[in-house]
């Protein structure tokens, strides 16, 4: 009797294996159709970001940051000082750079909150 219910349990154990291999195939297939997030930030041919920013020297009163755009499409900066200044933005032409400011507040680290814009692709 013992011997009877060994086939049974066996096949059926296959055909769970069987059914979670067709699940993960199919799972498998959908995360491949699925088309590419538009990108956050402009980007260049090659995916790359467009932007960069650097720090450059302060003075006693003010924070100063260097843009850059490598496109050759023009890309807009935006920047906060600190979480509760209002949003200041320029333009940087393509393959140009650009100097920004921001007012040391009296007690606070030097801090800039700051994007890119448009996003997209290419040059």
């Amino acid at each position: 009797m013992a011997l009877d219910l060994m086939p049974i349990h066996g096949k059926r154990h296959s055909g769970i294996s069987g059914l979670l291999v067709v699940l993960a195939l199919g799972a498998s297939g959908t995360l491949h159709a699925q088309t590419p997030a538009m990108p956050t930030e402009p980007l260049d041919s090659s995916a790359q970001p467009c932007g960069a920013i650097r720090a450059l020297p302060a003075n006693v009163t003010d924070y100063r940051y260097e843009v850059t755009n490598r496109c050759e499409r023009q890309v807009t900066y935006y920047w906060r000082c600190n979480a509760t200044d209002t949003e200041h933005s320029v333009d940087v032409p393509g393959k140009g750079q650009q100097t920004v400011t921001c007012v040391k507040a009296s007690g606070a680290a030097g801090e800039i909150v700051f994007r890119f814009g448009p996003p997209g692709a290419g040059n």
